[in-house]
């Protein structure tokens, strides 16, 4: 426990830190690494403690960053407002898909979330007076301390730590609990009492939640959103972080995220075909580590 709390320290000073002395682009980066922590923790609420493959969690992240791109430019609400609402409107949209969602399980649940995905990334697609279509919405203005890239940098720092923190205890509730006892055995959790279904549905709207605040905090970190980030591609992007961290601890997500950001920044300054080399680098990364790369920190704690 206590070595938990020394690294736990040491990276909350690390990220205190880390926007001092480097230019604005690395700063975003940093942004970037923090906005997708939260996205792929709220993802691994569903996988790694619900034992629910989504595969269109990424609707969620799109809904709360459109709907602080429309709250503010078409709306006329502040940045502030806009995001506070955003999460709302994802565990709003979580609560519709989870209700269908959860009557089905394996590859069904996931594809039935991916047709979700494909269903809203159509509607934003085609909604051009609304939503600005393939162009997308621009200009989303920050005033404040948080109009600079640093200030805005610490605000989400601010949030997401909070947001984790949130997460944390949930998982490590009786609730918590009896999400994991049912993502093993289903049956014997309804013997026991436990309101399967209830759990599942909870859990979608509480994912749908936290992935809508990332989204929002994204398309304010950009100042901009696109339907791509609602598209068939986008679908992979909280997988791939989760799996490579490690599903089955609640900080894999984060780390796979830094892990992810990092090689994607270093490798589009390469190469054009960064996506083929970032693709390979991955299978490398999940064929060497099966349990990710907390498994392998924790395999060596252990040890």
């Amino acid at each position: 426990m206590i070595g938990q709390s020394a690294t736990l320290m040491v990276c909350l000073i690390a990220a205190l830190l880390a926007p001092l002395g480097v230019s604005e682009f690395w700063v975003f980066v940093f942004i970037e690494m923090l906005v997708f922590a939260l996205y792929a923790v709220s993802f691994n609420l569903l996988l790694g403690y619900g034992g629910m493959l989504a595969f269109g969690h990424a609707v969620f992240f799109g809904i709360g960053a459109y709907a602080v791109a429309i709250l503010i430019k078409k709306a006329g609400f502040g940045a502030f407002n806009a995001t506070l609402l955003s999460p709302v409107i994802s565990g709003v949209a979580g609560a519709i898909v989870g209700y269908f969602c959860i009557r089905l399980s394996g590859i069904y649940l996931g594809m039935l979330t991916f047709a979700f995905q494909m269903l809203t990334y159509t509607v934003v697609l085609k909604s051009y007076g609304f939503t600005g279509g393939d162009d997308g919405l621009s200009g989303l203005a920050v005033s404040g301390f948080a109009s600079t890239p640093r200030g805005f940098y610490y605000v989400t720092l601010a949030v997401v730590s909070v947001s984790l923190l949130l997460l944390w205890r949930l998982v490590n509730s009786p609730f918590g609990l009896a999400l994991q006892a049912q993502r093993g055995n289903p049956r014997r959790s309804l013997a026991l009492g436990i309101n399967v279904s209830l759990h599942r549905w909870m859990t979608f709207v509480v994912a749908a939640f936290f992935a809508g605040l990332a989204g929002g905090l994204f398309a304010l970190a950009n100042q901009s959103v696109f339907p791509g980030w609602l598209n068939w591609t986008a679908a992979a992007a909280p997988i791939v972080m989760t799996i490579l961290g490690g599903m089955n601890t609640f900080f894999g997500p984060v780390v796979g995220s830094v892990i992810y950001v990092l090689m994607q920044t270093w490798l589009t300054g390469m190469t054009e075909y960064w996506a083929l080399f970032l693709g390979v680098a991955i299978i490398l990364i999940v064929m060497l580590l099966p349990n990710g790369v907390m498994g392998l920190w924790q395999g060596r704690h252990h040890d």
